[in-house]
């Protein structure tokens, strides 16, 4: 076995920089020296601050879902990757050596990855390897807009502009739906007018009379059926109006779904696309009336990041990496950001080498 590094989440608000073995590869996995892991704020901050469901038995342990770098090795039964190929590394992570005392499974924050063939995707050369560590993030946020079924000419809601709802944004005006975005800091809304182009409000505001007053064009019919002819439904359409038909929440506030359902159409989509560490109430009542769908998705599948890959080419995604922290800065410019995470940043990368 050679010798590798990792970063460990190693018990609340504790991250350590530590050797670790790197096993042999196997006759269908590939070996991968990393470059670039993108640092998903939001997740890692519960991971590390204990937050998470379940994290607090699972500590020391590496984390990470978004690896970025050369293929070193590839096993005798592999086929479709070679050696010096760039390639992507999601939620499949790597092979550890239980002797290290970090489980048989870890994480992308790791020098080196032994990972199946068919968990990688290869990379094109005309994207840059920031822009395909933070398109894991844009998978995630992918699967919250076609899930909640965001269409062309749909109304639609983003909260809260860190990556998550960056590319939620983005995406959604991609598909050709009108998008309002909300964040209490300037940076970020500027940020996602000039990346998404979309509309940006600001917390304070009267959110039904800005979308109001902004709003342009007809809107799909949002319901399952056709417009009802029938004039007792058509009153019940109208009671249960909304200035918007989904609205993606990636605040991860545990009154979300209260502070959004009056904005809501009847037969609209409430997409809880951040992490919520406490319990979520729902007025079921107002929910009732309006026949609302509640997405909670979760993760993201390699087909969604191919398709996220394709989707945001020219697009300034590479711009949302606000900052890059050196491998041997993490256990103090990683902690700091988690923690304390500065409000303009909202995505960083970690540099484990040169490309």
């Amino acid at each position: 076995m050679s010798r590798g590094r990792a970063i460990v989440f190693a018990g609340r608000d504790r991250i350590e920089l530590v050797d670790i073995s790197v096993p042999r590869v196997r006759p269908d996995e590939v070996l991968v020296e990393t470059e670039i892991t993108a640092i998903s704020q939001g997740t890692d901050r519960v991971m590390v601050a204990g937050t998470y469901a379940g994290v607090n038995s699972r500590y020391p342990f590496v984390y990470g879902y978004s690896r970025v770098g050369r293929v070193l090795e590839a096993g005798a039964d592999v086929s479709g990757v070679r050696a010096s190929d760039r390639v992507f590394v999601g939620m499949a992570g790597t092979r550890l050596d239980p002797a290290d005392g970090l489980g048989e499974l870890g994480g992308a924050y790791t020098s080196h990855a032994v990972v199946h063939h068919a968990d990688v995707v290869v990379l094109p050369d005309s994207v840059s390897s920031t822009t395909a560590a933070i398109c894991a993030l844009g998978a995630i946020a992918y699967q919250g807009v076609v899930t909640s079924n965001v269409r062309p000419r749909s109304r639609v809601l983003v909260a809260g502009l860190g990556a998550i709802g960056q590319f939620g944004a983005l995406i959604c005006r991609l598909r050709g739906a009108q998008v309002w975005a909300i964040d209490p800091v300037p940076e970020r809304r500027a940020l996602a007018g000039r990346i998404a182009g979309v509309e940006t409000l600001a917390p304070d505001e009267d959110l039904a009379a800005r979308i109001e007053e902004t709003a342009w064009g007809n809107r799909p019919w949002r319901g399952r059926n056709d417009e009802p002819a029938s004039r007792y439904e058509r009153m019940r359409w109208e009671q249960a109006a909304g200035v918007v038909d989904v609205v993606i929440d990636a605040t991860g506030r545990t009154d979300a779904l209260d502070a959004y359902l009056p904005l809501v159409a009847r037969e609209g989509c409430i997409c809880l696309q951040g992490y919520y560490a406490a319990p979520l109430m729902l007025d079921f009542h107002a929910a009732h009336m309006k026949r609302v769908t509640i997405r909670c998705p979760g993760g993201m599948d390699l087909v969604d990041y191919e398709s996220v890959l394709r989707l945001v080419a020219g697009a300034e995604v590479a711009a949302l990496a606000g900052l890059e922290v050196l491998v041997d800065e993490t256990p103090t410019v990683m902690r700091d950001l988690l923690l304390h995470p500065p409000s303009g940043v909202v995505s960083a990368i970690v540099r484990w080498r040169d490309a």
